[in-house]
């Protein structure tokens, strides 16, 4: 019985080792399959054409294109991450390779800039509408008042000479 037990333990602890065998092979092989497609296809959405035409590598039919798809199941092959693989188009192409820039450095600024511009034009032109507004208002409260006061002072004169008028006739 006791015999029994080891074998199997034995024959046991084989399959575990064998099993983690197969497993580390397969990962420094890289992705497989489903998981190499999905990974060339990010990669490609992820890279601009360096000809002229400007379009990301996933849509671009040209040589240049199907070059850089090359260099992609290459670099695949030999077992390289994903962030390796652009950092090689990068200190190829320069940052202009990547269809979306690293948010780091100049590239925060430049995106954040015509926000913040818009943002103080949109507070600029508020101010400036909202004083215009606010001091035509007063100026036209002011007037009116002025134009009553006035009125009021015009009544009394024509009053007064009409009540002078009216004492000499009766």
């Amino acid at each position: 019985m006791a015999k029994r037990l080891m074998i199997l333990l034995g024959i046991i602890g084989l399959l575990l080792t064998a099993n983690t065998m197969v497993a580390t092979a397969a990962e420094n092989r890289g992705p497989t399959g489903l998981q190499a497609a999905k990974m060339q296809k990010e990669l490609e959405d992820m890279l601009v054409c360096q000809d002229s035409c400007g379009m990301l590598v996933s849509a671009c039919e040209n040589s240049t294109a199907e070059y850089m798809r090359g260099i992609i199941k290459q670099k695949m092959a030999e077992g390289r991450s994903k962030e390796e693989i652009l950092a090689y188009f990068v200190s190829i192409y320069g940052e202009q390779v990547l269809a979306a820039p690293p948010a780091k450095g100049f590239n925060i600024t430049a995106w954040v800039t015509p926000f913040i511009f818009v943002l103080a034009g949109g507070i600029l032109i508020y101010t400036v509408v909202d004083k215009w507004v606010f001091t035509n208002r007063l100026e036209e409260d002011d007037s009116e008042m002025e134009s009553s006061e006035l009125q009021e002072e015009k009544l009394e004169l024509y009053q007064d000479k009409l009540q002078e008028e009216l004492r000499k006739r009766w």
